[in-house]
């Protein structure tokens, strides 16, 4: 790889990690912000229960336009500038988000959190060119990814919750979170305009609402086609509702606290890290991305089902690593598969629509768990393992038909159409 390259990814490894660490560091602690005695708002307008809800669904939301909006105009202008764009458009909402903490405005917190998941968007186009610089190794840069993603998980909520501890209370209240994930975006603008070189050659296409449609169906058939989309949409489900309901679960049949929930919750988030380690270095580079599919998400199924099952810490410990190491592998994989089978002027478009998924499976299951009354969140546990096992169980199906009328002698017909009929067949 030549300098140039380990440059650019560089910048686009570290605007992925700057996402998710700011998520950590600021968004982590909203029920902090709205449920507690301390919340810094004046007047929330709802209940807290409601009034948390909302806010937790503003940054979800927020992704899911965002991402396919920056992916199709990454193809459309090129990434650099989507990408320069969108760091200023987070910093600007991070922003928001400390002014509305120190002002007690509520509305405009919400507006804040809105937008900063709409700009977190822009981790589509990051992923897209990262998936670019040398397609061989596409699936184990993306693995990568799951490593960096799991690392922002254990040292963004940890250092947020330093920044809510004193002297920093004292002075500004709960402001310095949001202040922080702003400065590291900053950072990342400044790493991304001196060491991304931008070698895509947009299309440069004049943006319209009924042409962006069109070109997003267009993207979005040929893993649609093969089912890929809904099988990845079921996995991801069962993945954020095993996130989304673990603590509750902890506390519910262990009666634990809220710090041990905590270590917990970084438990996963380092096994989760090790899968990514594992996908980088060894399986993602020794076995296709397709061929591992259907049995990490049987064997990521079977263990949240051991986990709903088991009775003693040692069983939890065993059994949470499992889930979260096969997933660390099953989301490169299923981007590798989506990516290879789309063009290549549609990769920001696809990865906008993975990340849209990704925003949307959060969505759904924070709603899931808002549904449930306290005694059946078990409910959602076993739920995620039949999504988990349904995902997996049509992936031998998907991959059928994906070689339902496959011609060998394809390839062969179309090169012969190409040669100069001057030459005679015998010579080629």
């Amino acid at each position: 790889m030549k300098p140039a390259q380990r440059r650019t990814l560089f910048s686009l490894y570290f605007a992925y990690f700057t996402d998710y660490f700011s998520w950590g560091v600021a968004i982590a602690y909203l029920s902090i912000y709205i449920g507690t005695g301390f919340s810094p708002f004046q007047s929330l307008h709802w209940p807290p229960q409601i009034a948390l809800a909302i806010a937790v669904a503003c940054f979800p939301i927020g992704e899911v336009i965002g991402s396919p909006i920056f992916g199709d105009l990454s193809d459309s202008i090129g990434r650099r500038k989507i990408l320069l764009g969108g760091h200023f458009g987070s910093i600007l909402s991070f922003i928001l988000c400390a002014f509305a903490l120190w002002s007690g405005h509520f509305w405009t917190f919400l507006v804040g959190q809105f937008l900063v998941g709409f700009f977190s968007g822009k981790q589509a186009m990051a992923q897209a060119a990262i998936a670019e610089i040398d397609a061989r190794t596409k699936s184990r840069k993306l693995a990568f990814l799951s490593v960096l993603g799991g690392i922002a998980w254990i040292t963004g909520p940890y250092i947020g919750s330093l920044l809510l501890e004193k002297p920093f209370l004292e002075t500004g209240g709960f402001i310095w979170p949001s202040l922080l994930g702003s400065t590291v975006f900053g950072l990342s603008l400044l790493c991304t305009y001196f060491f991304f070189e931008d070698n895509y050659q947009p299309d440069k296409l004049i943006f319209s609402t009924s042409q962006f449609f069109k070109r997003i169906a267009k993207a979005f058939y040929p893993a649609f086609q093969r089912r890929l989309f809904t099988l990845f949409l079921f996995n991801l489900l069962g993945w954020y509702l095993v996130i989304v309901s673990i603590s509750y679960y902890f506390i519910q049949k262990f009666n634990l606290s809220d710090a041990q929930v905590g270590l917990f919750d970084n438990y996963l988030a380092l096994c989760f890290t090790l899968g990514g380690i594992i996908g980088t270095v060894w399986v993602l580079h020794r076995f296709r991305a397709r061929k591992i599919l259907f049995w990490l998400q049987t064997t990521g199924a079977f263990a949240i089902l051991a986990l709903y099952g088991s009775s003693t810490f040692a069983e939890f410990w065993i059994y949470l690593a499992v889930p979260a190491i096969t997933e660390a592998l099953i989301y490169p994989a299923y981007q590798t598969i989506i990516s290879e089978q789309s063009s290549d002027r549609n990769q920001g478009k696809v990865f906008g629509l993975i990340h849209a998924i990704n925003g949307l499976c959060q969505l759904i299951s924070w709603w899931i768990l808002e549904a449930l009354t306290p005694e059946f969140v078990v409910v959602a546990i076993v739920f995620s393992a039949l999504l988990f096992l349904i995902s997996g169980a049509f992936i031998p199906l998907s991959s059928r038909k994906s070689s339902v009328g496959y011609n060998p002698m394809a390839k062969v017909t179309a090169f012969q159409s190409t040669v100069p009929k001057r030459i005679p067949q015998k010579h080629i």
